[in-house]
C-alpha cells in the first residue's frame, strides 16, 4: 500500500490535504502543551526557590536559640538534607524546562513551518499536474473537435455543391472548392489523430509517472516528518520522565536521610551537652546561662564594594556604545577612559552624552566639588544628594545603567593558545573557569580607534538577541578593562571552507546538501529576525559536531526594522565576489542580498571549496563586478546536482525580488535532500 498506489484520485487528494490540515493541527496542540508544560515547570522552580528562602529560619525556630553549638539532631540533619535535595530537585526541573525550550519545543516549531510549506508545496504541484493534465486530454482536444466536426460539414457542403453545379465553369470553381475543403478536413483529421495520440500518452505519463512520484515523494517526506516528530517526543519523554538517574538520585538521598531518623538516639548529644553535673553548691546558687549564639555578620554595603563590582560600572566600553546606553535625561554610568588608567562619568541630558574626567588625587576622587576616598561613595553622594554634578552644568544622575547579564570579568576566563586573526584581534582558545568549558575568545587590539572597538562589539550586540542550532553562540563580553574580549562557543571543526577543502573529496552529495541545509536554517532564522549578514560565506561558518555548520562572524551584520541597510564608505572590506549586485552599486543590503551570497556559499559547498569566479577564468575583483553586471554567472561545479545549480541561479537572479527567500530555499534543499537518501 501506498499514497501513489491507492490515493491518486482526486478524493485521495481532499483526504491527504485533510491528513495534513489535522497533523498541523496535532502538532500545534503538542507545542501548546509543550509550552505550558515548561511554565509549569518554571513556576514549579520559582515557587521551591520562594520555600528555600525559608530555609534558616525553619531551621533557626527548630533550634530555639537555646542549644549548645555542638548539639547535633539527626531530625534536623535529616531536614536539612530533605531541603537541600528539594533545591537539587528544583534546579532539576529548571533546567528540564530549559532543555524543553531549546530542544523538543525549537525542533517542533520548526517541523511545524516545514510541515506547512509541505502542504504548500504538495497542492500548489497537485494542481498544476492536474491543470496540464486537463489541458492536454480535454481543452486542446474539445478544441480541435469543435473545429474538426465543422470542417466535415464543409467538406459535405462543398462537396454537394460541385455535384449540383450545372455550368462547366461554375463546376470548375465548386470542385477546387472542394478539393482544398477536403485537404483541409484530412490535415485536421491528422493533427487530431495526432493530438489525441499525445492525450493518451501525457495520460499515461500523468498517471504512470507524474503523479506517482509526487505522491511517493510526500509520502516519503511525511514518513520522515513523522520519525523527526517521533524523536522530538522521545526527547520530550526523555526530560519529563520522573526515572532519570539524577532524580532518583535525588530521592535517594531523602530516603536515606529519613531512615537515619533513630527516635531512641534522639537526645543522646543534647542531654551530654546539658546533663547535670554534681557541685559541692546548694541547689539555690545553682543556675544555668544559656550559651549566645554568635550574631551574623553584616553584609557588606554595596557602597563598600570595590568598583569592578558596582552594577553601573561597564569598564573599558568605547564611548559609541555609551551613547547607544544612554537614552533618557539622568540615566548615567561609570567606565574606564580609551586608553588611559583614568575613569569617566557619562550621563545623557538635554538630548546628548556628556562626558566627565572624574579627577583622582591622593587617592582623593572628585569631579569640581568635594572629593571622596572612592569613586562609589562619589557616586552614592551625587545620586542622593540630588545635586548638580558640577557648577557649570544642571546636569542630575537619577538612573544608573547596570551593566547586562552577558559582562564577564577577565578573570573569569583562562586563555589557551591563538586559534586565528580576525579584523580586530587574535582569537584565542580558552575555558571559563567556573564550569571549564571550552570557549573561543576574540581579542580586541588596544590601540584600536573608538569606532573600531564600537563595531568589535557590534558582533556581540547581535548575538545576544539569538539562539538557533545553526548559529555560534555568544557566551559573554569582557569589558571591565582592556583588552575587550568576546566569548563565544569554541566549534571544534574549524571554519567550513577549510573542512571542505580537506574533506570535500570524502563528502557524498547528500552530506554536501545536508551541510548547506544547516547554513539556510540559520540564515532564515536571521531572516525572521530582519537580520542581514552582510559576509556570509564558507570561510565565515564553522563546522561542529557531526558535521553541524554554524554561521559566524557577525561584524558586519545589522539588525533593521524595514529589512533594509545603506552602507556608506568605501569598497576595501567589501568581499567582492559574495556580494550582491545592488549591494556593491548602491550600498543596498537585504536578505534578498543575503541570498545572492549564499548562493555563492553554495557554489564553494559543491566545488568542494574552490575560490569563486576562477574557473575557468580567474577573475580578479572589477573583472568580478563588470562580467556579473554583463549577465555571467559561474558554471556548475564537477558532479554538481542539476537541481543544485538551478538554485544557485535563482540565487543568482538579478532582481532582488526575483529571488527566493531562505525560508524557501530551506524547504527545496530538504527536499532534495530526500531525492538523494
Amino acid at each position: 500500500m501506498g499514497f501513489a498506489e491507492d490515493l491518486w484520485c482526486p478524493q485521495g487528494h481532499a483526504a491527504l490535504m485533510k491528513l495534513q490540515d489535522s497533523e498541523l493541527r496535532l502538532m500545534e496542540v503538542m507545542k501548546k502543551w509543550m509550552t505550558q508544560r515548561a511554565k509549569s515547570d518554571r513556576e514549579f522552580f520559582s515557587l521551591f526557590f520562594f520555600l528555600l528562602r525559608t530555609k534558616s529560619i525553619l531551621v533557626a525556630s527548630y533550634n530555639c536559640g537555646c542549644l549548645h553549638p555542638k548539639t547535633s539532631f539527626s531530625l534536623s540533619q535529616s531536614w536539612n538534607v530533605l531541603v537541600s535535595q528539594t533545591e537539587s530537585l528544583s534546579r532539576i526541573m529548571r533546567k528540564h524546562s530549559e532543555d524543553l525550550m531549546v530542544g523538543p519545543l525549537s525542533k517542533l516549531t520548526l517541523l511545524i513551518r516545514d510541515k506547512q510549506q509541505l502542504r504548500k508545496t504538495y497542492g500548489e504541484q497537485w494542481n498544476l499536474l492536474n491543470q496540464e493534465l486537463c489541458r492536454v486530454t480535454q481543452t486542446e482536444l474539445d478544441r480541435l473537435k469543435s473545429s474538426y466536426r465543422q470542417l466535415v460539414r464543409d467538406a459535405t457542403q462543398a462537396k454537394r455543391k460541385y455535384q449540383e453545379a450545372s455550368k462547366d465553369k461554375e463546376r470548375e470553381k465548386a470542385k477546387e472548392r472542394y478539393i482544398k475543403a477536403t485537404l483541409k478536413l484530412h490535415e485536421h483529421h491528422n493533427e487530431y489523430v495526432l493530438l489525441v495520440k499525445a492525450a493518451q500518452v501525457h495520460h499515461q505519463f500523468h498517471y504512470g509517472q507524474s503523479q506517482p512520484a509526487l505522491l511517493g515523494a510526500l509520502q516519503t517526506l511525511q514518513e520522515e516528518m513523522v520519525l523527526i516528530l517521533k524523536e522530538i517526543l522521545q526527547e520530550y519523554f526523555d526530560l519529563s520522565s520522573v526515572l532519570h538517574d539524577e532524580v532518583v538520585s535525588v530521592h535517594t538521598e531523602m530516603a536515606n536521610a529519613l531512615k537515619a531518623i533513630q527516635p531512641q538516639r534522639e537526645y543522646e548529644n543534647f542531654i551530654q551537652q546539658n546533663r547535670y553535673i554534681s557541685s559541692p553548691f546548694v541547689p539555690s546558687s545553682v543556675f544555668y546561662t544559656s550559651p549566645q549564639v554568635p550574631p551574623a555578620l553584616a553584609p557588606v554595603p554595596e557602597v563598600e564594594k570595590p568598583l569592578s563590582q558596582q552594577s553601573w560600572y561597564h569598564g573599558a566600553i568605547p564611548r559609541l556604545e555609551v551613547q547607544e546606553l544612554l537614552k533618557n535625561d539622568g540615566d548615567f554610568l561609570v567606565r574606564e577612559s580609551q586608553g588611559k588608567q583614568e575613569y569617566v562619568l557619562s550621563a545623557h541630558w538635554g538630548g546628548q552624552c556628556r562626558h566627565f574626567l572624574i579627577q583622582s588625587t591622593d587617592g582623593v576622587y572628585r569631579l569640581d566639588g568635594e572629593g571622596f576616598t572612592s569613586v562609589p561613595l562619589l557616586i552614592k553622594h551625587l545620586i542622593s544628594s540630588h545635586q548638580t554634578i558640577t557648577k557649570r552644568t544642571d546636569i542630575v544622575l537619577k538612573r544608573p545603567i547596570v551593566k547586562d547579564k552577558w559582562v564577564l570579568e577577565h578573570d573569569d576566563v583562562i586563555l589557551g593558545q591563538s586559534i586565528g586573526r580576525g579584523n580586530f584581534g587574535e582569537v584565542f582558545s580558552g575555558r571559563l573557569r567556573s564550569e571549564n568549558t571550552p570557549v573561543a575568545v576574540k581579542a580586541c587590539r588596544e590601540n584600536l580607534p573608538a569606532e573600531h572597538k564600537n563595531k568589535f562589539l557590534m558582533e556581540a550586540r547581535i548575538l545576544k538577541q539569538y539562539d538557533h542550532p545553526n548559529i555560534v553562540k555568544l557566551i559573554g563580553v569582557c569589558t571591565q578593562k582592556q583588552p575587550i574580549y568576546i566569548i563565544m562557543e569554541l566549534v571544534q571543526g574549524g571554519d567550513f571552507l577549510t573542512f571542505l577543502r580537506t574533506e570535500g573529496h570524502n563528502l557524498k552529495t547528500r552530506m554536501l546538501i545536508k551541510m548547506a541545509e544547516n547554513v539556510v536554517s540559520g540564515m532564515a532564522y536571521l531572516e525572521s529576525k530582519k537580520c542581514i549578514h552582510r559576509d556570509l560565506a564558507a570561510r565565515n561558518c564553522l563546522v561542529g559536531e557531526e558535521s553541524v555548520v554554524k554561521i559566524s562572524d557577525f561584524g558586519m551584520s545589522r539588525q533593521e526594522q524595514d529589512g533594509v541597510y545603506s552602507a556608506t564608505g568605501g569598497m576595501k572590506q567589501i568581499p567582492v565576489k559574495w556580494t550582491a549586485p545592488e549591494a556593491l552599486n548602491y550600498g543596498r543590503y537585504t536578505t534578498e542580498s543575503d541570498v545572492w551570497s549564499f548562493g555563492v556559499l553554495l557554489w564553494e559547498t559543491f566545488s568542494r571549496g574552490v575560490t569563486p569566479y576562477t574557473i575557468p577564468h580567474n577573475m580578479n575583483n572589477q573583472q568580478t563586478r563588470d562580467e556579473v553586471e554583463r549577465g555571467y554567472r559561474m558554471p556548475a561545479p564537477n558532479n554538481c546536482p542539476g537541481e543544485i545549480y538551478a538554485l544557485m541561479c535563482q540565487c543568482w537572479q538579478y532582481e532582488p525580488r526575483n529571488r527566493p527567500s531562505f525560508r524557501k530555499l530551506k524547504a527545496d534543499l530538504f527536499f532534495k535532500k530526500q531525492i538523494h537518501h
